[in-house]
């Protein structure tokens, strides 16, 4: 008996440090985790960690949009919320928006994240002087299958506090304008910085 006891003393030494190390691992990674839990603004949309657009965040966003179209009388609108990888998180549409809207509209979230600027930006940016170099941007997006469309109505979101990318917000299917509006209104419901910051119609 005393024999198998020596002979476990090793192994109990060795759990008995794992243990330990581990429990000094869980104690380091708490803070952080509740620093992201108590932090203001969009805390609640986003997971621990560096900052990641939750999927209860992205039908928020898309929510606020379709309530904001309803409630201006616009015409039926689709909306695309992609995470900062180019993810789309949610889509949705309204019944009446024709069948190319979503496609446009997720072109415009793309167009956002790819380039890590508003879709209107893109436009001002390019068009007419550099309208070549925009055409090739296209190009390549078509090319690796990455949806793009220099049209306002894209909306890039920033995580408030860190001014970090999190996704961005896409909307076709009205004006260009009402798009953008009804986007940045998505957006801005979760407390996101937004790009631009500001709608076209003035008021938010």
């Amino acid at each position: 008996a005393s024999k198998q006891a020596a002979l476990l003393l090793p192994t109990l030494a060795m759990f008995t440090t794992v243990l330990t190390v581990t429990s000094f691992a869980v104690q380091r990674a708490a803070p952080r985790t509740q620093l992201c839990r108590l932090r203001g603004g969009a805390a609640e949309a986003l997971a621990p960690g560096r900052p990641t657009l939750t999927l209860a965040a992205a039908d928020t966003m898309a929510d606020a949009a379709l309530r904001e179209c309803e409630s201006r009388g616009f015409k039926d609108i689709s909306v695309f919320v992609v995470d900062a990888s180019g993810r789309t998180l949610v889509s949705k549409t309204m019944i009446g928006a024709p069948p190319l809207i979503p496609t446009i509209a997720e072109a415009k979230a793309g167009a956002a994240i790819g380039t890590h600027s508003s879709s209107r930006a893109l436009k001002d940016k390019y068009v007419p002087e550099r309208t070549p170099q925009l055409m090739a941007m296209t190009t390549l997006s078509a090319t690796t299958h990455r949806p793009f469309a220099a049209v306002p109505g894209g909306v890039l979101c920033r995580d408030a506090a860190s001014g970090l990318v999190v996704g961005a917000v896409g909307v076709s299917g009205a004006s260009a304008d009402e798009d953008e509006h009804c986007a940045l209104v998505g957006a801005q419901a979760c407390g996101f910085a937004t790009e631009p910051a500001t709608s076209a119609l003035g008021d938010l």
